[in-house]
């Protein structure tokens, strides 16, 4: 019976972290930086489907590929403007992977700073 007792208490218990990580809402910093992510990925598929369009196509996307390309550039300096507001750690710390995935996308890109 006490090991049953125990055994729901940490249930409970891991229930509870779960809801407290999982379940609660984002704040508004964490909002800006989702909202800079999903431009992100919409940005990137544009310019994977321009380079597939190229590549299997041979038609020319250099309009498209640069459009991209200024696009990834002012989301990098939106990120690192927001970033020296942020004060929440959950935010900065979704805010540095962001950055960090931006960052290897330009290397692989061959994107460089202005």
């Amino acid at each position: 019976m006490l090991k049953t007792l125990v055994v729901l208490l940490l249930i409970a218990g891991a229930g509870y972290l779960v809801y407290q990580q999982i379940g609660r809402t984002p704040s508004e910093e964490e909002m800006l930086v989702t909202h800079l992510r999903e431009r992100y990925a919409v940005a990137v598929n544009r310019f994977t489907s321009a380079s597939g369009r190229s590549g299997s196509l041979g038609m020319d996307t250099t309009y498209d590929s640069e459009t991209v390309v200024v696009e990834i550039q002012k989301l990098r300096a939106e990120l690192a403007e927001l970033r020296q507001k942020l004060i929440e750690e959950r935010a900065v710390r979704k805010a540095d992977q962001l950055s960090e995935k931006i960052e290897a996308f330009c290397k692989k890109n061959e994107i460089i700073r202005p």
